[in-house]
């Protein structure tokens, strides 16, 4: 094989895997499932958070430094600690805490994302499997595909990266209710 077909089918393999991980994928949900205990309880202390929300039509840009720097920043501020440890109790959910678990973190990147001007219903609190470990992340849907904010993880990453086994999501149209995940699909919620 000559020196000139060998540098094109190079060129065109290294092309064919970008164009594949930087395709824009999102969450593919199915029918309404169970919501988790601790958001039962979280929707008893904050109403407003947990009812019909308009799902917007248009969805945002990724604004992928701004999601960095809050998911950073957010990951430095609370320290890791379970719910028995700092609530005397075995699920306790809160966008205020100092010390928490998975779900704190992910309800305080919430917070502070909804104040930078995105909506709810594209700030999805979403459940799964690290490994064999329940984890709750805040996934982020924008036009350019849904994005995960970690808190073990410092860098912000696309779901077709994220290092989890998804299973359920709250539901953008009502803050209350959850749907199951069914996989990853390229076209746009």
């Amino acid at each position: 094989m000559s020196m000139p077909l060998i540098l094109l089918v190079a060129l065109a393999t290294w092309l064919s895997t970008l164009t594949t991980s930087h395709a824009s994928t999102w969450l593919k949900t199915g029918s309404e499932t169970t919501r988790p205990y601790g958001h039962v309880e979280y929707c008893t202390r904050n109403a407003s958070d947990c009812r019909n929300r308009s799902a917007s039509s248009r969805l945002p840009a990724a604004r992928l430094n701004l999601l960095q720097s809050i998911n950073s920043k957010i990951n430095r501020a609370i320290k890791p600690a379970s719910d028995r440890t700092v609530f005397g109790r075995k699920e306790f959910w809160t966008a205020k805490a100092r010390s928490g678990d998975c779900e704190d973190f992910a309800l305080a990147k919430r917070a502070r994302l909804l104040r930078s001007g995105f909506k709810p219903s594209q700030l999805l609190l979403t459940m799964g499997y690290k490994g064999n470990e329940a984890h709750t992340v805040l996934v982020v849907r924008t036009k350019d595909g849904d994005y995960v904010l970690d808190n073990l993880e410092d860098d912000v990453q696309p779901v077709q990266s994220a290092r989890m086994s998804f299973r359920k999501i709250q539901s953008p149209t009502h803050g209350g209710r959850w749907l199951k995940i069914t996989g990853k699909t390229g076209k746009t919620p």
